[in-house]
């Protein structure tokens, strides 16, 4: 990968990476969501902008392909993430502050998952840092390998799916071609909704049961 590469910025990404662009997503959203140091990685925005990549001629890669093999790489990566989490996060859990190991990350995951349970696993997957550490906690309680995988393959369907799908079909209109960059803040934005929705149902079910008392 060229050193000039912003490893920030998607289009930059998967310009760099030219016809290995499939590929370099994969190792990246595998990175992503197996590691909290590979949380700073541009994950939704980069799905979006591979898909919108896929949908010109620039590329020959079939986007019928490549959706199946960057999803494995989301499932296979949070997987990763949680048997990590299963076999070292009770000793990673219980350090001190560092550079890396923040301890407000790891109380914001564990209170995000103990607040949503299962239905956390498939949010987090809309919410940078949690898409790597939320897997790691899950891990740590003992939550079932395969219960896991269920939510996980799940959270991945509708992350990469519809990310990238959004990218492949916008990408063919031109307007959007010639504003990539005014589309891929606007749908990563939108991309991270079902989080805050989530809170608003919650918010409004508190309100109705106080309501009612």
């Amino acid at each position: 990968m060229p050193t000039s590469v912003n490893l920030l910025d998607a289009q930059s990404i998967v310009a760099s990476l030219g016809s290995l662009a499939v590929l370099g997503v994969m190792i990246v959203i595998f990175l992503e969501t197996s590691t909290v140091f590979g949380s700073f990685l541009p994950g939704d925005s980069l799905l979006f902008v591979l898909g919108l990549v896929l949908a010109t001629s620039i590329s020959q890669f079939p986007f019928w392909l490549a959706l199946p093999l960057v999803w494995v790489a989301a499932v296979v990566g949070s997987q990763a993430g949680y048997h990590f989490g299963a076999k070292v996060g009770p000793a990673l859990f219980r350090r001190e502050e560092g550079i890396f190991f923040k301890r407000s990350m790891v109380d914001r995951a564990r209170g995000f998952f103990e607040h949503y349970g299962p239905r956390a696993i498939i949010l987090a997957r809309f919410v940078p840092v949690l898409r790597a550490l939320v897997p790691m906690f899950v891990g740590v309680t003992g939550f079932g390998s395969r219960r896991y995988l269920k939510f996980n393959a799940i959270g991945a369907t509708a992350w990469v799916g519809v990310l990238m799908t959004a990218g492949f079909t916008l990408g063919q209109i031109d307007w959007v071609k010639h504003n990539i960059e005014i589309f891929t803040i606007g749908f990563v934005v939108i991309s991270s909704l079902p989080l805050p929705l989530e809170l608003l149902r919650n918010w409004l079910k508190k309100r109705a049961r106080d309501a009612r008392a």
